[in-house]
């Protein structure tokens, strides 16, 4: 017996000085990890540019534990590191893109509990280059991961990143929850543009049609639509045009994460192409009134877009303008027919006939736009999960105020 015990104790003996002359294993074993990039492996500048100081993502509840999410609410780029047998370790996340960001990190201490967590780092963007990024190209984003001061390992992702023009407009989450984006729109109404302060407002008061820019300080909807008409015929002046050039992306709604954007010109780009499609109209007129004191609104609709605006400090009196018509030759007949609407000068017809007919026109087709899909237009649209075969259009029925968007933090994209 005491043989077998001395046996038994020099080979505990031997176990423990092998065990102490053994280096120290890598504690990162165990854990197991994947890059993410948010809007389906794509980077949109106008979405991160528009958004740095909103938390649009953390207030319109995307699945974020806050026992297992750590980081930038509205962070792009992260990983989901997975747990095995680790226990708590304090973990360090490096991602790096020389071409759009500066290296950035975060480290946390995770406590072992869960066995999956998210971390997503603050990135330091290039804004200049983001602003100034015409067309998509590829990058490779090198993520770092570090286990208890141990890299774990390197893994490089492939990212789009998307034109300044590309504006996302619906994101559909890989958990399969909607975001109604419509509200981007709004980034691209840039009310301090310098073209608009320092050449359309002076063009605007050398026309005559307004002996000052008063906004709604007068308390006459009249005079508020003479400034509306001044705008109107200062752009048809200078030939702007619809232009029907659009570039979106229809992937199947089954398929997530998923992003659906629409191409959009910036006001300055609008103005030196003499080109707008809807959208692109519709933000440069919300400009120049958003700059003037009119209070602008975006209407949106699965296919079309167009202006509202309101009447009076209140926001109780709404209308409309189908800024598509802004260089139209309308016939004579069509020219009659605006004579029939409340807000109609007989001074301003005989001073601009063409140009004042056809913004009565365009008002009337604005306000039959709205008032066909009127019970469509959803009001304080929130994030809902994602149905099997979800029709995502009824999201595009949208009516929303630049003047709220402003107020939450939501920036103007600038541009030259």
């Amino acid at each position: 017996m005491k043989k077998a015990l001395l046996i038994l104790f020099n080979l505990l003996l031997f176990s423990h000085l092998l065990t102490a002359q053994t280096p120290k294993a890598d504690d990162s074993n165990g854990v197991f990890w994947k890059p993410i990039v948010e809007m389906n492996d794509k980077l949109y500048p106008s979405y991160v540019l528009a958004n740095v100081n909103r938390n649009y993502l953390k207030d319109n509840d995307t699945p974020q534990d806050k026992k297992t999410y750590f980081g930038d609410s509205e962070g792009q780029f992260g990983i989901e590191i997975t747990y095995l047998k680790l226990g708590p370790a304090n973990v360090k996340l490096v991602v790096e893109c020389p071409k759009i960001m500066e290296t950035s990190s975060f480290s946390v201490y995770l406590n072992g509990k869960s066995t999956k967590y998210q971390i997503f780092p603050e990135i330091a963007y290039k804004w200049d280059v983001l602003s100034n990024i015409s067309q998509p190209f590829p990058v490779n984003v090198n993520y770092y991961v570090y286990v208890n001061d141990v890299l774990k390992e390197k893994q490089t992702k492939i990212v789009t990143v998307r034109s300044i023009n590309d504006c996302p407009y619906i994101f559909i989450h890989r958990q399969k929850v909607i975001h109604d984006m419509n509200f981007m729109y709004a980034a691209y109404v840039n009310e301090n543009h310098p073209i608009i302060t320092n050449q359309l407002m002076p063009e605007i008061m050398r026309t005559g049609i307004v002996n000052s820019i008063t906004g709604y300080q007068t308390n006459d909807r009249l005079e508020v639509l003479r400034q509306v008409f001044a705008v109107w015929n200062v752009l048809r002046q200078r030939g702007v045009k619809y232009s029907s050039l659009v570039s979106s992306n229809n992937e199947p709604a089954q398929k997530y994460p998923l992003v659906v954007h629409q191409f959009v010109r910036r006001p300055s780009e609008s103005l030196a192409s003499q080109q707008a499609n809807c959208v692109d109209g519709t933000v440069l007129f919300a400009s120049i009134l958003y700059r003037m004191g009119i209070h602008p609104l975006i209407v949106t609709t699965p296919n079309h877009c167009w202006l509202g605006f309101y009447m009076n400090a209140q926001h109780t009196d709404t209308m409309f303008l189908e800024t598509t018509m802004m260089g139209s030759h309308i016939s004579s007949d069509q020219l009659e027919t605006a004579k029939g609407l409340d807000v109609y000068s007989l001074i301003l017809d005989r001073l601009y006939p063409d140009s004042y007919k056809t913004f009565l026109l365009a008002v009337k087709v604005g306000f039959s736009n709205y008032s066909k899909d009127k019970n469509k237009f959803l009001v304080d649209s929130k994030v809902t999960f994602l149905p099997e075969n979800a029709d995502i259009e009824h999201l595009q029925y949208q009516i929303f105020e630049i003047e709220r968007y402003r107020r939450e933090g939501l920036l103007p994209i600038i541009s030259n």
